[in-house]
């Protein structure tokens, strides 16, 4: 029967990785460089060779991306959006005072509703450049389940806060995602660390 991986040992091995991430510049390295680097941690003996003992190679690469490394970079990103305020996005962009009336816990976790002075109602969803697709959705879905967010037959305002984490974004790929947001009249600010 094969062992069981325990909590402590799970983030033991996540503190490892992360610090093997952070040396390594992870998240700015290219698709290639990633290959390799994760082929590292997979030989590594205080990590493959460590999840040796509770699972087979090819689970372990698995665990390391899906497990580690996809928690390691939702780490980044929300130490980045953290650094943004949605009432000073909503007062850069929009030229209006606001006040958060409801911040979104659990899948949603990441969108904030704000109310103008003048009662005018704001969504900010926070995603990241290369899922900036989703971030939209999030802010949809949620206008879509809160019929009563429409006042006056006006439709929130909606803002993405779009952390770059680990990439380059050229001024023309930031341009390209303005122009298409503000075909539907949505905004973007974009977040960096």
């Amino acid at each position: 029967m094969a062992k069981l991986l325990t909590h402590d040992k799970k983030e033991q091995i996540k503190k490892l990785i992360f610090e093997k991430a952070d040396s390594f510049g992870y998240s700015f390295c290219a698709r290639n460089d990633s290959g390799i680097f994760m082929d590292g941690l997979v030989e590594d003996p205080e990590i493959g060779g460590f999840l040796k003992e509770y699972m087979t190679k090819e689970k372990i690469r698995t665990y390391i991306k899906d497990s580690v490394l996809n928690a390691y970079s939702k780490k980044l990103t929300k130490k980045i959006l953290d650094t943004v305020s949605a009432t000073e996005t909503v007062r850069q962009i929009y030229s209006a005072k606001s006040s958060v009336i409801q911040a979104s816990k659990g899948k949603n976790t990441g969108i904030s509703v704000l109310r103008s002075d003048d009662s005018r109602i704001f969504v900010i969803s926070c995603g990241t450049i290369l899922k900036w697709e989703t971030a939209l959705r999030k802010a949809l879905e949620l206008i879509a389940h809160h019929p009563s967010m429409i006042v006056n037959n006006t439709t929130p305002s909606i803002c993405l806060h779009l952390a770059i984490v680990g990439v380059d974004i050229t001024d023309a790929e930031k341009k390209h995602i303005i122009t298409a947001l503000d075909s539907i009249s949505v905004k973007v600010r974009f977040c960096s660390g």
